[in-house]
């Protein structure tokens, strides 16, 4: 079936993407060559009606083209590039035919004509290079103590791996040019002659230790973890390479190794302002690698699901089919990594607008895969929130908060269990939850969302007027008329719980 547009601009829209070697071109670039002759506003404008009719058109693959503030794109992983390559034997003028009546167009047409190679081969992954990070795992036997020092030397490897950017290996020989860390797992004496078990990591090339803890406590089956303190170590030792190995370029003259792109891009995507959550967007699908693929496509397709909440897009339809099709291919990749399972039940349940039986499935395997990892949990909190599970959404959700306790997802693991406490009908175990993530995450909106809610319902104005000031930095445009009235404004639980009664914010209405 061809679903080539009948409008001359949206075919010269699709043109002037598919000639990038990414199959990315920002807005200003493409209103300058289609709408050089028309304002910036009109050009927008026509730029974002012409989207409109190419969606259209596209139907049901209308996924397949991704739009942001900031740039339009073709998905690498949904479209191939196939002309004027050598496997095919192009006739004619490249783009005979077309006109379009913009002058810059037609020079960018001229100058296109005049190539012998119009672009690159286009790869939906790309070939590893260059310098990476390695992480070495060391342990002792551990003599009595071995099946547990080998559980949770495994746990590490899982955790570490399901980040999708570094390698792991148990022989410090295997190290090439890359840049190491090695991990120790051992048994060390605790207090009152019970031995406790220690992780430690260093960089070895600066002779650094980055990051030790210790852990004391009892295992009734060393062959399965579910201390929920040793679990949480283990994710604490993860964050804290991230977190180091994302600020390295400054640590060693010379170092080339890179610097983890999901260290960069997770804090942006938290962030959920629309500039930040485009960037992140643009770092892993410019660093995506046939290593990391299904763990940035699971990020991504979380990056839609905050696009759609959040109302930051402007083809709403569009971005439900974009992240789903991101999670469908996530799973595809990489079906037992919890990371992918976690994104992608997030993005059923969610772009299926509380669709619970969505992602239900994928929460579960998601915390049977890795139950270190708080986003399983709080994944599967989320799904039980939807559910209507109030018990389980509550459990999970505090075994979500406490094993990202001291991690930089404390925030947001605290706000899940603010959400469960809510729903719960807890309101103090939520403000406490919810007031936690506020303060760890300054400029991160919802939980503040869900505060004024509650300081307005228990007349505690001072403390609502200081979260409505807040809300109103922090979001551009929002007003008390929005969050009371509009039914689509994310307060959901809220107003479920039929908390927005005008009479509760007329105090707040004078407030700038």
């Amino acid at each position: 079936m061809d679903f080539t547009p009948r409008s001359r601009k949206a075919q010269a829209l699709l043109a002037l993407i598919a000639t990038s070697t990414k199959l990315r071109r920002s807005r200003t670039w493409l209103q300058d060559k289609l709408w050089s002759q028309n304002d910036a506003a009109q050009g927008s404008a026509n730029l974002r009606q012409t989207l409109t009719t190419l969606r259209k058109t596209l139907g049901p693959y209308a996924h397949v083209l991704e739009a942001t503030r900031l740039d339009v794109a073709l998905s690498p992983t949904a479209v191939e590039i196939a002309w004027n390559s050598a496997e095919n034997d192009v006739q004619g003028e490249f783009l005979e035919g077309l006109d379009v009546s913009d002058p810059e167009f037609e020079t960018w047409l001229r100058v296109m004509r005049g190539k012998d190679k119009v672009v690159e081969p286009v790869r939906s992954v790309a070939a590893p290079s260059g310098t990476r990070w390695k992480v070495v795992l060391q342990h002792e036997g551990g003599g009595e103590h071995a099946a547990l020092v080998q559980s949770c030397v495994d746990m590490v490897a899982r955790v570490l791996r399901e980040q999708g950017e570094l390698e792991i290996t148990e022989d410090p020989r295997d190290v090439g040019e890359d840049r190491l860390v090695s991990v120790y797992v051992n048994m060390v004496p605790g207090p009152k002659g019970v031995s406790s078990l220690r992780l430690v990591a260093q960089d070895l090339q600066l002779n650094r230790q980055i990051w030790a803890q210790t852990w004391s406590g009892s295992i009734t089956n060393p062959y399965e973890l579910q201390d929920l303190d040793l679990l949480g170590m283990i994710f604490q030792l993860q964050s804290e390479l991230s977190r180091y190995m994302a600020q390295s370029r400054n640590l060693l003259e010379g170092d080339g190794a890179s610097p983890l792109v999901l260290g960069a891009a997770i804090p942006r995507i938290f962030s959920f302002q629309p500039e930040e959550l485009d960037q992140a967007a643009l770092m892993l699908s410019d660093a995506m690698d046939s290593r990391n693929a299904a763990q940035f496509l699971g990020w991504q397709a979380q990056i839609a699901v905050i696009n759609l909440i959040e109302q930051f897009t402007d083809a709403p339809e569009a971005c439900v089919e974009q992240g789903k099709m991101l999670a469908a291919k996530a799973i595809e990749m990489d079906p037992m990594n919890s990371v992918v399972l976690s994104t992608a039940a997030n993005a059923q349940v969610l772009l299926d607008r509380g669709d619970a039986s969505a992602g239900g499935d994928l929460a579960k395997l998601a915390v049977q895969v890795n139950p270190a990892n708080p986003l399983a949990w709080w994944a599967y909190a989320n799904v039980a929130i939807y559910a209507g599970k109030t018990d389980e959404a509550l459990k999970s959700a505090r075994v979500a908060s406490r094993l990202a306790a001291r991690t930089p997802l404390q925030f947001w693991c605290d706000f899940q269990l603010g959400l469960a406490a809510f729903k719960a009908g807890d309101f103090n175990a939520a403000r406490r939850a919810l007031e936690t993530s506020a303060s760890l995450a300054p400029q991160f909106r919802p939980p503040r969302r869900y505060l004024l809610a509650i300081y307005a319902n228990e007349k505690e104005f001072d403390k609502a007027a200081r979260v409505l000031v807040q809300l109103k930095k922090l979001e551009p445009g929002f007003s008390l008329d929005h969050f009371v009235n509009d039914p689509n404004y994310p307060i959901s639980l809220v107003r479920k719980r039929n908390m927005l009664s005008w009479n509760q914010f007329q105090h707040l209405s004078t407030i700038g």
